[in-house]
């Protein structure tokens, strides 16, 4: 009877260990849910790069993103009810918002006659202002308001954003680059109806898009390779959290190679020529993420090796595809118009040296600048060349501008590595701010023959790599996200 007992009592003793330990895991998977503001943030990046894609050419659902960014900040900023999971703004992210909206605001500020009339580049404004008797109006200096206001509505989205996502811990952090990486795989999918033409549809959301291409949420081909790019980075930051543990199982080992493949994939049938190139440095620093969790590094390499003639031996198998064949089409450099608009560029800016014509009024600049033998019937929208572009627009002081934006975020890359690499434990903080640098990389070496940042999408982007960079609160970096399960701890001893 005693052995009876006993026995029964230790079944009782499992079977209550395990209900035990399945509400455990129950109440896991609740507290586990992203917080309020974290949420929020979510939301925000979501939006940006689902909406945010159309560029100049498509400026409805530019509006649309303005309009739910400002929806979704209201609660922010009206209640500090939905500001759970969210610390205070760091100095830094007040000064890097400050620094980005500061041309835009500075362009269009009302001066007096005596001194815009006297800026490069106005002669014909001033002329036509006196013959309609209007010569001591007061004027900005940008030469198109409406145009610059309307980029000045466009920088406080990625602005907004990157306050916010500047506010999450390590692990808020770690939920934004899964939100990337999901609605990249969902631009994939949709980018495969794209090219399938399935229905006899475009599958696209803008009416001027990259047709024949991978696109996916973008209207641009080169802004789709960017942000395919800009979340390879982010899914190595999930993954080497997920690798950072006691042994990793080959599963996992087995996802990192086959999600990589397939953002690479993706980026080659965007056709974009540069994001294809720029494949290479996107490698580099996820070698530079993932190799501090290699165990075997010897066979890490064979690995890659093999992974990469299984790629190219699959290249030349789909060789004869016509999708395929229409991107290696476009490595070549016959009927490159870039040249021509860059030189139109040039002039423009020696027009308005040294104070620039205003943000946002490429197109009309441009249009005066082009030179007769180069018009043809499609007009120049961009300078494909974002470096030359914003010297063209805000001249010198614009230039300073950018110089101090580079400066801080060198700054903060700087002391966002040293204690990172103090304190070899937090892996996820150091994949983070290598997923931040791999970003500015990504995004500084297009802009030479593109303008990633003028796409609300990459910008948004950009914004959340910035924010990165910027130490966790201290709360939040201290405080495991589960410990709202201590109370319940002993309800389930």
């Amino acid at each position: 009877m005693a052995m009876t007992h006993s026995a029964s009592s230790s079944r009782d003793s499992r079977k209550r260990r395990s209900v035990s330990h399945t509400i455990t895991e129950a109440v896991t998977v609740v507290v586990s849910c992203p917080l309020r503001g974290t949420a929020i943030c979510i939301a925000l990046v979501a939006l940006a790069m689902t909406f945010g894609g159309g560029g100049t050419s498509n400026p409805q659902n530019e509006m649309i993103l303005q309009f739910l960014t400002a929806v979704l900040v209201i609660p922010l900023v009206a209640s500090r009810h939905w500001q759970s999971g969210l610390g205070p703004i760091n100095p830094s992210a007040w000064l890097l918002a400050g620094l980005c909206l500061l041309m835009p605001v500075l362009h269009l500020i009302p001066l007096p006659p005596s001194i815009w009339q006297s800026l490069p580049g106005r002669a014909i404004e001033v002329q036509s202002l006196a013959t309609a008797q209007a010569g001591q109006r007061w004027m900005p200096l940008t030469m198109a308001p409406a145009r610059t206001f309307a980029s000045l509505l466009a920088m406080i989205c990625p602005v907004l954003l990157m306050l916010q996502v500047s506010r999450l811990s390590i692990h808020g952090r770690n939920w934004i680059c899964a939100t990337i990486v999901l609605i990249a795989i969902l631009s994939m999918l949709l980018g495969a109806l794209q090219l399938s033409h399935t229905g006899g549809w475009t599958w696209s959301l803008y009416t001027d898009f990259s047709e024949g291409f991978l696109v996916g949420f973008q209207a641009n081909r080169n802004a789709e390779a960017d942000i395919l790019l800009i979340a390879a980075l982010a899914y190595g930051v999930l993954l080497t959290t997920r690798l950072a543990g006691p042994k990793p199982s080959a599963a996992n080992w087995a996802a990192l190679v086959l999600g990589i493949a397939a953002f690479l994939v993706a980026v080659f049938m965007t056709g974009s020529r540069t994001g294809i190139a720029l494949v290479l440095p996107t490698l580099i620093v996820l070698s530079v993420m993932l190799w501090p969790l290699l165990r075997l590094k010897r066979s890490f390499v064979f690995a890659v090796c093999g992974a990469l003639a299984i790629v190219l031996v699959s290249g030349a198998l789909l060789a004869e595809l016509h999708a395929v064949q229409k991107v290696v089409s476009r490595f070549t450099l016959k009927g490159e118009l870039r040249w021509e608009i860059w030189a139109d560029t040039n002039f423009a800016i020696k027009q308005v040296w040294p104070y620039g014509s205003g943000i946002g009024t490429i197109r009309p600049m441009l249009e005066a600048a082009e030179r007769l033998e180069e018009v043809t019937e499609r007009y120049p929208v961009r300078a494909h060349n974002d470096w030359l572009e914003w010297t063209m627009e805000a001249g010198v002081p614009g230039l300073i501008v950018l110089g101090a934006v580079a400066f801080v975020l060198f700054a903060m890359i700087v002391r966002a590595i040293a204690p990172a690499r103090v304190n070899g434990s937090d892996r996820a903080r150091m994949a983070q701010i290598l997923f931040a640098i791999g970003a500015f990389v990504i995004v500084a070496l297009h802009s030479v023959v593109d303008y990633p940042l003028r796409c609300m999408s990459v910008a948004a982007l950009a914004a959340v790599a910035a924010a990165f960079l910027i130490k966790p609160p201290a709360l939040q970096q201290n405080r495991p996200f589960y410990t709202a399960m201590e109370p319940l701890d002993p309800l389930l001893r």
